[in-house]
């Protein structure tokens, strides 16, 4: 395989653009993933070959080689010129995440020096905390989205309301969080357009905490709540680039998104069908469940009004 045609296969949807993108999730940079795969798969190559290759400016690629050196997924062939090579992908893995661990260790180490020096600088005058105040806090990516919602359930003493579709929560397959909602001892409720057909995220779960989300309608809802207290509610993820949710403690807000909830858990089944809830069904008269449908109005033109639902939909953050 020539330079040229592997820069080729950067370009397209193909296992090495696929390598990329997720050699990227181990604290790579686009650029410095695409030096390492031409390394791993050409060989010994200069800076100079490497730079013409890819197309890549000569003193960008020789900082791209200097960081993935000192990352040690890379080494350098002494000679003239310097030459360089890369380490099996395995052993690189191993070494990147080895790198994240010792990174979050010193994270750890350097905690508590924080809150030291930190309680040690007097309070402004001026700053007069309101923390009766609701909290909102956008929170963007998966990662940010994922700390959080492990130190929802890891935080949680009484109830966990889930609410989203498979699509919605597969990027957080295989993750501390699904595995602290299977452990979690809070009630824990799900609503989910569950399918035993296929792997599930939330396969490991007991069925009789799953009911089937089966209204078509509610697919454009994705949220998690905490004890009736705090919420992390999705902005339709699937259709911006990056992951956004939105993170509030507002009385109201949780209220309204715990109303929803109850609502639609009422009428769905349970994925075990042989739940006696599940066979027995509930005898609900027409006029009730007309009833219910408009409280489920209701509380959604709440949202969207006061919340501006559609502008995050359609990928613009309303600021």
């Amino acid at each position: 395989m020539t330079g040229e045609s592997l820069t080729e296969m950067f370009e397209v949807d193909s296992p090495l653009n696929e390598i990329n993108r997720l050699l990227v999730n181990y604290d790579l940079t686009p650029n410095q993933a695409k030096v390492y795969i031409f390394l791993s798969k050409l060989g010994i190559k200069t800076a100079s070959e490497i730079s013409k290759s890819l197309k890549i400016p000569r003193t960008e690629t020789y900082h791209l080689l200097s960081v993935l050196q000192q990352k040690g997924i890379i080494f350098s062939v002494f000679g003239k010129p310097t030459k360089f090579n890369a380490v099996g992908i395995s052993e690189s893995i191993a070494i990147l995440v080895n790198n994240q661990k010792n990174r979050i260790s010193e994270l750890e180490t350097g905690k508590e020096d924080i809150i030291k020096l930190w309680k040690l600088i007097p309070k402004y005058s001026g700053n007069k905390e309101t923390p009766e105040d609701n909290k909102f806090q956008t929170l963007q990516g998966r990662n940010s989205i994922l700390v959080k919602l492990e130190q929802m359930v890891r935080e949680s003493s009484e109830n966990i309301l889930v609410l989203g579709t498979e699509s919605d929560f597969k990027r957080f397959h295989h993750t501390n969080f699904t595995d602290l909602l299977k452990k979690t001892k809070s009630n824990l409720k799900i609503l989910t357009d569950y399918s035993k057909k296929d792997i599930h995220i939330f396969e490991d779960v007991p069925l009789k905490k799953i009911k089937r989300l089966e209204d078509k309608n509610r697919e454009d809802f994705c949220f998690i709540i905490k004890d009736d207290m705090e919420v992390i509610f999705f902005m339709n993820s699937l259709k911006l680039k990056d992951m956004m949710a939105i993170w509030t403690d507002s009385k109201t807000f949780v209220t309204t998104l715990r109303s929803l909830f109850s609502l639609i858990w009422k009428n769905a089944h349970y994925v075990d069908e042989s739940d006696v809830e599940s066979l027995l069904g509930s005898e609900i008269t027409y006029e009730h469940r007309l009833r219910e449908i408009e409280q489920e109005k209701i509380i959604l033109n709440y949202l969207q009004k006061n919340f501006k639902l559609t502008e995050y939909k359609s990928g613009v953050k309303n600021e």
